[in-house]
């Protein structure tokens, strides 16, 4: 006979198995109902939340038990990874679902970031914001003037966005907007399919917003196609606007990084697993490949900085995801991807998108504006020498 942790059933429950052999015997065996004013929980298959009453577990298994077990594991992330509906609309999510993407900030940046989103006349379904302007980084001294917020902007029809928000802040846009809207939201999706709009002055605040299409964050999300925005949203963000599909998505791909940086700290550490280097080597992952990187536009220390500053957020923005997959050893990789073939698809797509951003920049943020932010990320990357 085993012991089998609580944890460990969680598990089992919370994967998006179909394994009704293992449920229905360690349910008949060793398992009791309780209270029924307890809260349901769920278990999403296919886009599908199946209802079920919490319970509790006497802590005893079989052997043979404990092989199924971890089989039925295996197979629900195996089905994870094969449901790609990333454009599925949920109606809801299971009680705490990804609840750790909430991160809090401050009282005043709350409002300071609340204010620039409600500033725009044209409507969003999600939004984050992101960066040293949102997350303190190690290496600023309160001398230094004060970064630029970031903001990401999902939207449903791009050329409507822009349409509504050209009118509005006009001065926001470089000369493609004597093109017109339809002609700024086709030329938005080359590269990753974002469109920046850099230093507009935002209620006395200087921000750099990005636009994408929710389908375009949606499959980078689900599918890793560029690992633009995937990437980014793999280190700690503060949502503003949530939207359940993102939601969904983003919590397989913290999954998957957390897969990934486990498997190369231990590579990388004789198989000594360190929490810190763990959090480093998911900061890295965007990194990899990107063309500011090569052309010194970054500073050389960044991921280090990041993390150093930002260990506790790392560790609340994936608390249920390291017991998954750091504890339990629960493994999720987006459909075509494995421990080795990842680097190579990643270090390409990273490179293709951000070379393509890069050069879109010129353009969507015109001459001055990339000039300036091109000389101010050199200026941070000098001083972080």
């Amino acid at each position: 006979m085993l012991r089998l942790s609580e944890n460990r059933l969680h598990l089992l429950f919370k994967c998006h198995t179909n394994h009704p052999t293992v449920i229905k015997r360690l349910l008949s065996t060793h398992i009791k109902e309780e209270n029924s004013s307890l809260e349901d929980a769920g278990i999403i298959s296919n886009g599908t939340i199946y209802e079920r009453k919490h319970s509790h577990f006497d802590g005893i298994a079989k052997d043979s038990d404990l092989e199924l077990l971890e089989k039925g594991i295996r197979k629900s992330d195996e089905m994870t990874s094969n449901f790609t509906n990333y454009m599925y609309k949920f109606q809801r999510l299971p009680p705490n679902y990804g609840s750790n993407q909430l991160i809090t900030v401050d009282k005043e940046l709350q409002r300071e970031l609340d204010g620039v989103l409600a500033s725009f006349n044209a409507p969003c379904r999600f939004a984050f914001g992101y960066g040293s302007g949102v997350f303190e980084q190690a290496g600023y001294s309160k001398n230094d003037s004060k970064p630029q917020i970031d903001i990401i902007l999902g939207v449903t029809y791009p050329s409507h966005f822009h349409s509504i928000n050209m009118r509005q802040n006009s001065q926001h846009y470089s000369s493609l907007k004597y093109f017109g809207s339809e002609f700024v939201s086709k030329f938005q999706q080359i590269g990753a399919g974002v469109y920046f709009n850099p230093f507009a002055n935002i209620n006395g605040h200087d921000v750099k917003y990005g636009v994408i299409s929710m389908e375009t964050l949606l499959k980078d999300i689900a599918t890793w196609n560029t690992f633009y925005l995937a990437g980014r949203l793999q280190k700690p963000v503060k949502i503003l606007k949530n939207d359940l599909r993102v939601q969904y998505w983003n919590q397989l791909n913290l999954k998957a990084a957390a897969t990934l940086a486990k498997h190369y700290t231990l590579e990388k550490n004789n198989n000594k697993f360190d929490e810190f280097q763990f959090y480093k080597e998911i900061a890295a992952l965007s990194y990899a490949g990107d063309i500011r990187y090569k052309l010194g536009g970054e500073n050389p220390h960044k991921v280090n900085n990041i993390v150093t500053k930002n260990f506790e957020r790392f560790q609340e923005y994936y608390k249920p995801i390291y017991k998954e997959v750091v504890l339990n050893n629960s493994f999720y990789l987006p459909k075509g991807f494995t421990l080795q073939n990842t680097q190579k698809l990643l270090l390409s797509r990273i490179s293709k998108s951000s070379a393509l951003q890069t050069i879109k920049g010129v353009f969507t943020a015109g001459i001055t504006k990339s000039i300036k932010y091109a000389w101010a990320k050199k200026l941070k990357s000098f001083k972080k020498n």
